[in-house]
Parts: structure tokens; sequence; C-alpha cells
């Protein structure tokens, strides 16, 4: 029977989470799967060895009726369950969160997977159980048909390398027959895929598996490479002989159409005015918010109008996921900054900048480093007013404070420091936790006021009371960042409940 590392590579690789605990924990044999159930008692049955997929709607419900995800978890850890997969859909809501964070408690693995249907996963998890190279081979046609159909609407090698790597969990390239790079993608969600696909650029390390895409005279057209530093899986070995002769074909035919004319060199072109250039994202498409195509054509429209074109270019289009702007970065925006914040206030959205880059094929990295970044920003507590800007060259700053919220015992502390603000109504609580992170996070009282849409006299009157209650000067540089880190800390847990 395989266990819960080699059932996860298989058969759910993109799933975020992970085994808090290494050895055996993190080694569980997966003996039969089970699906949280929206009703009372949850599970049919649960034997030692079970993977419980619990979907988040059974969650939800149960929830609703007074059973706390905790107790879910507490009786998946009793029964001596193998691990947890939630499934949902778009991201994580509180009650995911919470069941996620019992399962880390617990050190009980636990992973999240965004998007497929819950019975989809059983059939697959079921067909892995009783016949491994069966459902290997399954998956393998799947994404070979998805692939085709990619293929018939006309999609780039950058479409078809995406669709690999988000399948298969890791970053990939597309190789030309040189051993060029034509497409590289690496996954926003697979932590490493971003540093792995940097690496590969930089010097072609960090090569998992390389399958040669067939050619004339049986010399290699090309090659599809699975990147990082895990030895390659069945899976992703069976997935590159499946598809290596389409990928042939579509490498023939995006190299027969690179005609040598003005017009397509135009198309295909950076802002001339560059190098060096800067990759802007933003969210295109939102959960939860509905536009239609027409709504995001006119934005693209307003963006594309805030700079020439020999200095702004859009990429995608409007059903993209993303917004994905190239500015050309000159002496007076050296980091594309000024130019991020105008498609900001344009799109009412925050942005993410990459940093500069200086060689066109560098273009699909900085797009995955502005990604990452994107991404890593979502998971903070961030202004909701005004336009906002995060810049690659942050993005470990981003990670670690969208992490803090996980530190063991800190969540308790910072409660402990804040004691002798966190009195009277809830509401005035969370007044004093606002203005106390609007004035440790600005540079001074007139930023903190205009970020809380308040006049002066009233924020120094409140920073008054505030170190009053706490017997606290908020101009001590040793007082300054544990307290804006535990507001942080409290503010955060408030919001996820």
């Amino acid at each position: 029977m395989p266990d819960l590392e080699e059932l996860r590579r298989a058969v759910f690789p993109t799933a975020a989470g992970g085994a808090p605990a290494r050895g055996a924990t993190a080694l569980r044999d997966v003996v039969w799967v089970r699906v949280l159930k929206a009703r009372v008692p949850a599970f049919d049955a649960l034997d030692r060895g079970d993977l419980a997929i619990l979907p988040e709607t059974a969650l939800r419900s149960l929830a609703a009726g007074g059973l706390e995800p905790g107790a879910i978890v507490d009786a998946l850890d009793r029964a001596g369950a193998a691990g947890a997969l939630l499934v949902g859909e778009g991201d994580a809501d509180p009650i995911a969160a919470a069941t996620l964070r019992r399962a880390t408690e617990l050190k009980l693995p636990a992973w999240r997977l965004a998007g497929p249907d819950p019975a989809q996963v059983e059939r697959s998890v079921i067909g892995y159980l009783v016949n491994a190279r069966a459902e290997l081979e399954r998956r393998a046609a799947d994404l070979e048909d998805r692939l085709a159909a990619l293929a018939l609407e006309g999609r780039d090698l950058a479409a078809h390398a995406a669709l690999i790597a988000t399948f298969l969990g890791r970053a990939v390239a597309i190789e030309g027959a040189e051993g060029q790079a034509v497409a590289v993608h690496a996954p926003a969600g697979v932590p490493s895929a971003a540093a792995d696909a940097a690496g590969y650029l930089a010097n072609r390390r960090h090569v998992a598996l390389r399958t040669p895409l067939p050619g004339p005279a049986a010399e290699a057209s090309g090659a599809l490479v699975v990147l990082g530093a895990p030895p390659a899986t069945e899976l992703e070995r069976l997935a590159g002989d499946r598809v290596a002769a389409l990928l042939a074909l579509e490498l023939a035919r995006d190299q027969a159409g690179r005609r040598p004319t003005e017009a397509r060199r135009r198309a295909d072109a950076l802002p001339g005015d560059g190098p060096p250039w800067v990759v802007l994202m933003a969210r295109q498409l939102i959960a939860g918010t509905e536009t239609t195509l027409d709504e995001r054509e006119r934005l693209r429209e307003r963006v594309a109008r805030l700079a020439p074109a020999r200095r702004l270019r859009l990429r995608g289009d409007a059903g993209s996921l993303e917004l994905r702007v190239v500015v050309a970065a000159g002496a007076a925006d050296p980091l594309g900054l000024t130019a991020a914040s105008r498609v900001a206030e344009t799109a009412g959205r925050p942005v993410a900048a990459s940093r500069p880059f200086h060689r066109p094929e560098d273009r699909p990295l900085a797009e995955e480093e502005a990604r990452a970044t994107l991404e890593a920003a979502a998971n903070l507590p961030l202004d909701a007013a005004g336009a906002l800007v995060v810049r690659a060259d942050r993005l470990p700053s981003y990670r670690l404070l969208g992490s803090l919220h996980n530190l063991p015992d800190g969540v308790r502390h910072a409660r402990a420091l804040l004691t002798p603000i966190l009195v009277g109504r809830p509401e005035v609580q969370a007044e004093r936790l606002s203005t106390l992170r609007a004035v440790l996070e600005r540079p001074g009282l007139a930023e903190a006021a205009a970020a809380l849409g308040i006049h002066r006299n009233t924020l120094a009157y409140r920073v008054a009371r505030i170190e009053a209650l706490g017997g606290w000067r908020l101009d001590d540089p040793e007082l300054r960042f544990v307290l804006a880190l535990a507001a942080r800390l409290v503010q955060t847990a408030q919001e996820e409940g």
C-alpha cells in the first residue's frame, strides 16, 4: 500500500499544506479513503490508515449545525487516520483555515485542494489504491486530452507549459531543438517553483526529468523538462511520454509561425523604450466579484491608455486570470513603481511589480515573480483604502508577515502584551487596534490619519488614550516593533474568527 506522500504526489500534487511532522508521521500508509458527509455521524466508517476527504461545503453545513471543525479533526486523530484533504472552491474560508490549524496542532498531515469535485478526487484515490498504474495512465491521458483542447484553441506553448506545470504541481520548461527555453512556467501555489525556474534559466540546474520530443529522422525536436530537486514521479514520467508527440507538433507549429515580418515583430515585442522592463500584475478575475467580459475589456483599454505603446504593453486577454502589463522602466521610474501605482489606481486593486529585467527571454520568470508576490500579499491584512503596490524584491517580507499568525503561542503572547487596550466594547477595541497599526506602520501622524480617514487632532487624542492605557510611549523604538507585530497578530486572529 502507498504511503501518504506517494499518494499525494500521484493524485493531488497541487494541494497546499503538508505534513507538519517528519519521519513516520509524514509517511503514514494509506489503507482506504473516506468522505465527510454533511450530517452526523459525519463518516459512515473511519478506520486506521484512512485518508479523509473533507468537502468544505460539508464542513460549513456541520459547523452551522454546531459541530466544530476541530472536533472532526480530533476524531480523525483518535481513529489513526493517515491524513486529511480539504477540497473546496477559491480561497480557504475561516472554517477551512481553522480545520487546517487544528490538524497542524495535532501533527495530522493535512492539505487543501482548490477546484475539483470531491467525488472526482475520491475516485482518483480509490483508483490509485486499487491499481496505481492504471490510475496514473488515466491521469496522463486526461492531461493529453486537455493539451489537445488547448491546441485546437490555437493557444501558444506558454499556455501548454502552464497547464502541465499546474497539473504536475511543479515548474516545467519546454525546450527547442537547440536546448533553448521556449516556455517556462512555475505554479504560483508551489513554494519552490519560482526558485526552480530561476535556477534553470540561470544555469540549467535542478532538472528532475527531461523527456525528448520526437522529431524527424529519430532526432529530438526539443524536450519537456520537469524542474526541481525532488526526483521525478512515475506520473511525471508517464505524462511526459504521453504528451511528447503532441508537444512536438505544437513546437513545430510555433516555430513555423515565427515569420520575420515587421508586423509579427511588433506584435511580440516588449515596450520599445526598454530595457529594463518591469512586469506588473493584478487580479483580473476575482472570486466573489462578478464582471462581464465587456467590463474587463474596458478596464484593459483604460490601462492601455496610461502610457504610449512604446512604454506599456498588455499581455493575455480579458479571459486571463491576471491583468498582466509590461512597462519600460526609465530613469524617472527605475523600478516601475510609479507606473504600478497608476495601474493600481485605474484597476482599483493591488498590483505586484517584478524586479527589472533586461533580456526578453527573462519575461516569463518576471511574470512568475510578480504572480508569487501577488499571492503572498493576498495573505496579508492590507489596507483597503487607496492604490496598493507590492514589490517582488520584498517578497520574503510578505511571506514572513503572512505566516506570523502560525507562530506557536504568537497570538497568546500578543494578546497578553495588548491586554491594557483590549478593554471595553468590541468596536472600541477594534478602533484602538486599527489606530495602533496605522501609527506604527507609517512614517508620521499625517499619513496615519489619512489612512484612517480621520482628522489629525482626532488621531492625536486616540494615541494619547492608548499610551495612557498601556503605559507606553509609541515613539519608543524598542516598543514600536513588538507592538506593531502584536497588533497585526491579534487583528488577523480576530478577522479569521
